[in-house]
This record gives structure tokens, C-alpha cells and sequence, in this order.
């Protein structure tokens, strides 16, 4: 029983009970109060979880259309007891891709089932170490599943396996693996491709034949093609195919969604319009893509090359986005002090240049954007799959900027290419890729060597 005589305890009392409740209040309460702080409220996040499921339930920049590749694989007569495979393909995301396209394209005029393609793994020590002895298997940067749904919808011709041992009769094939670079008939072909790309098939043949190599299916034969890259003209096979047998190709699941979360927090974040279900939506934010890691300066050294120059690239990115009037800088490079420099750098010509008229920009990366789980998921990611999630970031920006001795870039703007109302790339002042949604910078004199891509060997 309290006392009323002795009211400082009671005051005590009651204050310690008070104490005890709020610190049990807060203690036991927090990962709510944190949930609401990092993750938000129920309803916002029902509203993230619709937004990453239209963002992803979209193929960019349209749902692919079977036809014109079934119409190419047509043209083949396929045989059984011949196998293709393409190993072990190297490089970045973009070279890659393009290496496994030109393998399936090859392997399409072939007429023979292929090997699900694998690729050697980047070494993480030095990025310029692309061609390892290490494979992984294709989902280790794109999806399985929509490669072999997609391949087998379009042609339907073609046998998918997991393993060459998985083809029938491969334990009685002749022989070892025959090797064949899907150039070799053409040795001297200019930079623009194969001059004669519909009678590979015929030279193959005449190839086999000499090296007395008859398909059967009971001794089946097992041809490996080495890496293919910038040689096959896709254009031969008409403009519709070149727009849909990229699609052919899916980034992982994981990263796309990853890319979704990106775009949310963006459009939450600076109260951007951007729309999940829409390819390009105007008026949002800016992409650029700086290449200027360790393995660039390595294959393209400035002293020979423009645009492998920061100065240079920070400037004609400068440049691009004073024309766009867009406030957040989206910045794809796997050097996040090169994105600090990029940031500082126009702060700098903000203030050497007051009565301009530019204005203050927002410069952002994934890394800044994604928070909690997925940041920690990102983080656990190698140099190549962390590049997937600026990959499909970049084909929603309102305006695109890139070099053109990169594969990223050419990647992005040919496929948002497919909605300019330009039919030709070099437009809007440029004889590279310039056109309404992108830019790739700089002349083709400034890249002796990029021809390929002008001239549409890039799917």
C-alpha cells in the first residue's frame, strides 16, 4: 500500500513505471517502427510490389514476335545427328550476348540441334581477364528458361540439350568435336561481315565433306564454334528479325527485378512519371554510361583513343544533358569514383558558369537507390550480373548517352532503336546512332573501328 505521506516515492514509482513501459514500448516496437521507415507502410508496399511486377512483365521495348525468325529457320532443312555447341563465350554482357546469337545464328544455318551455351567467368582480380578457363553455365547472366522457350517457339526445327551427352547416340559420335570459326570461309570478308552469309550453310557442307565427315544419326557429329562476334551480317536476314531474335535473349530474373526496384525508387524518390507498363517515358531521367574501368583504358588507351578520355566523355555527356533538361542523372559504371568525379565535375561547371542557366542535376546509381535486402543482394553479385540491373535501367531513360568502343551502349540504343521514327541509325546531326531516345557520342572518325555495329551486325 502506497503511503500519501511520502510522495517522492510514489512520484519515483510511478515514474520508473513509465520509463519501463515507454523503453519496453520502443524496444519490442522497433523493427515495426523500422519496417515503416525502410520499407514502408502496407499500402506502399503493395504498391512497389505492382510496380516491379508490370515493370518485369514487360518486354522491352515490345513482346516478341515468333514469326520473322520462323520464317528464317524455314529456309533449313535440319538433320539429326548433328550438335552445335558454343562455349565458353567471353566478355561482358554485350559481347557475350552477341557472341551466343551469332553461335545460334551459325547453328540455324547448320540445320543441327545446339548445346545450351555456356561462358567463361570474368576474373575478378583483373577485369580485363575475360578469357578464363572457368565456365558457367548461360543463367549465370541470362535466363535459361526464356532462352530455350523462346528459341523453340521461333524455330522449332532445332533440338535444345543441357549437355552434348545428352544428344542421342553421342557416346557412338565420330570422332572428337570437329572446331570451326564461324568466319573461316570467309577469312578476308571486310569489317562489315560475310559477304556471302546465305551460303554458309553450303560451305559448311563442302567443309564436312572434305574433312570426310558424313551426319548420321547414329554416329552423330559434335561441331564446337569458336567465339563469333561482329562477323555475321543480320541485316541479310531483314529488319524484323534483327528486331526480334535479340529477344531471343532474357537478363536473370533476380537482376530484373533488381532494375524494377530501381525505377520505383526513382520515380518515388524525385516524383518522377515514370510508368512500369511503358517502354520510354519522357520528361524522367537521364542515362549515361561512363566506360572508363581498368579493362577499358586497357583495351582502348587514351593516348590513342578520344573518348577513352574522362575529360572527353564528361564533356559530351555535359553536353547531351543540358539539351535533355532533365534533372536526375542515372549513372551505369562499374567505378563508382569515376561516378563521384562525373557529379563533381558538373558541380564545377555550375559554378564556373553562373548566369548560364544550368541548373543542379541529381546524380544517381543503383547502389544509391536500392536499400536493405536488395542492396545486400546486389552487393553479392560479380562486376557482369551487377551490369544487368543498369542494362534495363537504361533502355526505360528518357535520353541515353554512350562510347561507342563499348558494347553496353550499342546494345541500349539499337534496341531502343526499334521505337525511333528514324528507319536509318546516323540521324539528328551524326553519321553514328543518333536519334531521338539515344546517342552514341562522338564521329566515325573519331572510331575507325566501329564499322560493325553501324552497318547492323549488332542484334
Amino acid at each position: 500500500m502506497l503511503c500519501p505521506e511520502r510522495p517522492g516515492l510514489l512520484f519515483f514509482l510511478v515514474s520508473c513505471f513509465i520509463i519501463v513501459w515507454g523503453f519496453r514500448i520502443f524496444v519490442f516496437d522497433i523493427p515495426d517502427a523500422v519496417a515503416s521507415i525502410f520499407h514502408g507502410t502496407p499500402d506502399r508496399l503493395e504498391v512497389e510490389r505492382e510496380f516491379v511486377q508490370q515493370a518485369m512483365s514487360v518486354e522491352f521495348p515490345a513482346p516478341i514476335d515468333y514469326e520473322p525468325i520462323r520464317q528464317v529457320c524455314a529456309r533449313t532443312q535440319f538433320r539429326p545427328g548433328l550438335v552445335f555447341s558454343c562455349e565458353g563465350q567471353h566478355g561482358g554482357i554485350g559481347m557475350v550476348r552477341n557472341q551466343i546469337l551469332k553461335c545460334v545464328r551459325y547453328a540455324i544455318h547448320g540445320g543441327g540441334a545446339l548445346v545450351i551455351p555456356s561462358m567463361a567467368l570474368r576474373n575478378a582480380k583483373n577485369l580485363a581477364d575475360i578469357e578464363t578457363s572457368t565456365e558457367v553455365p548461360l543463367d549465370y547472366l541470362l535466363d535459361r528458361d526464356t532462352f530455350v522457350s523462346h528459341l523453340s517457339k521461333g524455330c522449332p526445327g532445332m533440338q535444345l540439350y543441357d549437355h552434348a551427352d545428352d544428344f542421342p547416340s553421342y557416346q557412338h559420335r565420330t570422332g572428337e568435336p570437329l572446331h570451326i570459326l564461324g568466319d573461316q570461309f570467309e577469312p578476308d570478308h571486310p569489317r562489315e561481315g560475310l559477304r556471302h552469309p546465305r551460303q554458309w550453310r553450303e560451305f559448311f557442307d563442302n567443309w564436312l565433306e572434305e574433312k570426310s565427315v558424313k551426319v548420321s544419326a547414329n554416329a552423330p557429329v559434335h561441331v564446337k564454334f569458336e567465339q563469333s562476334f561482329l562477323e555475321y551480317p543480320v541485316q541479310d536476314d531483314g529488319e524484323a528479325f534483327v528486331n526480334e531474335f535479340g529477344k531471343i535473349l532474357s537478363y536473370r530474373n533476380d537482376t530484373r527485378a533488381l532494375a524494377a526496384k530501381v525505377l520505383f525508387e526513382m520515380k518515388r524518390r524525385f516524383t518522377l512519371p515514370i510508368d512500369p507498363k511503358t517502354a520510354i517515358n519522357p520528361g524522367t531521367y537521364y542515362g549515361a554510361h561512363l566506360r572508363l574501368e581498368s579493362d577499358a583504358i586497357w583495351a582502348w588507351p587514351p593516348a590513342q583513343w578520344r573518348f577513352s578520355r574522362m575529360d572527353e566523355q564528361f564533356e559530351q555527356q555535359f553536353q547531351n544533358l543540358e539539351r535533355s533538361g532533365l534533372g536526375v542523372v542515372y549513372v551505369a559504371s562499374g567505378n563508382q569514383t569515376v561516378v563521384d568525379m562525373f557529379a563533381e565535375a558538373w558541380g564545377k561547371r555550375i559554378t564556373a558558369n553562373p548566369g548560364s542557366g544550368r541548373r543542379n542535376v541529381t546524380v544517381v546509381t543503383k547502389h544509391d537507390l536500392l536499400r536493405g535486402h536488395d542492396r545486400q543482394r546486389l552487393e553479392g553479385m560479380t562486376f557482369d550480373q551487377q551490369a544487368l540491373v543498369d542494362f534495363m535501367v537504361m533502355f526505360k531513360a528518357s535520353a541515353f548517352m554512350g562510347v561507342a568502343h563499348s558494347s553496353f551502349p550499342w546494345t541500349v540504343a539499337l534496341r531502343r532503336h526499334e521505337l525511333s521514327k528514324y528507319t536509318s541509325y546516323a540521324n539528328e546531326g551524326s553519321d553514328l546512332l543518333r536519334d531521338e531516345y539515344s546517342v552514341i557520342m562522338g564521329m566515325q572518325a573519331d572510331y575507325p573501328e566501329i564499322d560493325p555495329f553501324v552497318t547492323g551486325i549488332w542484334p
